[in-house]
């Protein structure tokens, strides 16, 4: 066997996983599946870096979704004790201990100094005392002056082109802004579909086109087809009618295209004269978009009953859903991949997405795919759906199979070989 890969794993991005709410995206569990996948591997020497600030969080995940796990894990420790510091002093204000807090105050100054100015240079010095082969970050800037080989994950360019529909600011001190700021020809990068690659080589030429790979994610292995039993279960939790549905799922937010899927499946009905079907919106939301798309619905007047917000899907919850689905629909304006059609067609559920991106190397020839600013063609491809039982089995079984070209064991073995190619 080969000598084993010393590998530093960023695991900073996984803290997010503490609440159940939009914070599990897909970035999140990007993280989740490739750590899940190199704790497996034999020829990887695994250690977790986790900032300071972040410790408490990711090691609170780190525990729940891998409790058999005896990470090695990295962190400043000198920040960390600075943080726990911090807390106490918020506890002493809550407890309104004014003399204890003040003399608390007065001892952490010099730490606030050396936390502010000196730590980014000493968790460097700490991190290259262990002389990893690779530093990997699943989202977060590379570190400078770091002494060895460096791979981060590029998702998209959306703050850069759809600022207006970005979740995150383009602008200097925001991760992604920083991010695409230290872009360089020396470190390396996975680009997760040929899309996004193409993408970041035309907006940023400094990447040495031989150090950015495709690396195709994947939906976990739990996508699939499941029972009539957990289906009604599932369709119960979420105050889903015993009625057929159309289920939509992402982050409720303008560039998902919601509002024009939603009104045209309204069309829809009332052209067919359908009464009989409802269109279910899961996923955590943007609180600056909710209210628009409370009144857009509220608008549908006689008709917004047929339109579910159930809101956040549990992880156990969303092949059941996907499955009991007549059809899925992901009309996005723009993915960097887009793991929801994928997940949908591995549980079984004929998709209808945009024909724009990423997405067609996602789909292929397993779904319907449509212009996404079209009402038309969403409503067209809603009645193919609904009038064509056939076509709804022939992408049923498509999308199974389509499904499977894609793993998460792929998508690592692709990234580790690469790699070791590289040392």
């Amino acid at each position: 066997m080969a000598d084993k890969i010393k590998i530093l794993y960023d695991a900073n991005i996984l803290c997010n996983g503490i609440t159940k709410n939009a914070g599990r995206s897909g970035i999140f569990f990007t993280a989740y599946n490739i750590l899940n996948e190199l704790i497996k591997r034999d020829d990887v020497y695994l250690t977790l870096f986790i900032n300071s600030q972040f410790y408490n969080n990711a090691l609170e995940m780190l525990d729940k979704e891998f409790p058999n796990n005896d990470f090695k894990i990295l962190t400043d420790y000198t920040n960390l004790y600075y943080i726990r510091l911090k807390e106490r002093r918020e506890q002493l204000k809550k407890e309104k201990k004014n003399v204890q807090k003040f003399f608390l105050q007065l001892y952490m100054l010099p730490f606030s100094f050396f936390y502010k100015k000196i730590s980014k240079k000493n968790t460097i010095k700490i991190l290259n005392k262990y002389h990893f082969d690779v530093f990997f970050s699943p989202m977060y800037k590379l570190p400078d002056k770091l002494k060895c080989k460096k791979y981060i994950i590029l998702y998209d360019l959306i703050p850069k082109i759809f600022s207006e529909y970005a979740a995150i600011s383009w602008k200097k001190g925001s991760w992604f802004y920083d991010l695409c700021q230290s872009l360089n020809k020396n470190d390396y990068y996975f680009a997760i579909s040929n899309y996004t690659r193409e993408d970041f080589l035309k907006h940023y030429p400094a990447i040495n086109p031989k150090h950015i790979t495709t690396t195709l994610l994947a939906c976990d292995e739990k996508f699939k087809p499941a029972d009539m039993e957990t289906i009604v279960k599932a369709k119960r939790k979420y105050n889903i009618p015993d009625k057929k549905y159309v289920f939509s799922l992402c982050t409720l937010e303008p560039r998902k295209n919601l509002i024009r899927a939603v009104k045209t499946f309204v069309e829809f009905i009332k052209k067919n004269n359908i009464d009989d079907m409802y269109f279910v919106l899961g996923g955590g939301h943007w609180e600056m978009f909710i209210d628009k798309l409370k009144q857009e619905i509220t608008d549908l007047g006689e008709y917004q009953d047929k339109i579910i917000r159930a809101g956040y899907i549990d992880d156990e919850d969303l092949a059941p859903l996907y499955s009991g689905a007549e059809w899925f629909v992901y009309t996005s304006m723009y993915e960097g991949f887009g793991l929801p059609p994928l997940e949908a067609m591995a549980s079984g559920c004929p998709v209808i997405t945009s024909n724009n991106s990423s997405l067609p190397e996602v789909v292929g020839d397993a779904g319907i795919m449509i212009d996404w600013d079209n009402d038309e063609q969403h409503i067209q491809a809603y009645e193919k759906y609904y009038f064509n039982p056939e076509l709804r089995e022939e992408n049923r079984k498509k999308g199974i199979e389509r499904a499977r070209q894609f793993s998460w064991e792929k998508c690592v073995n692709q990234m580790v070989e690469v790699m070791k190619g590289n040392l």
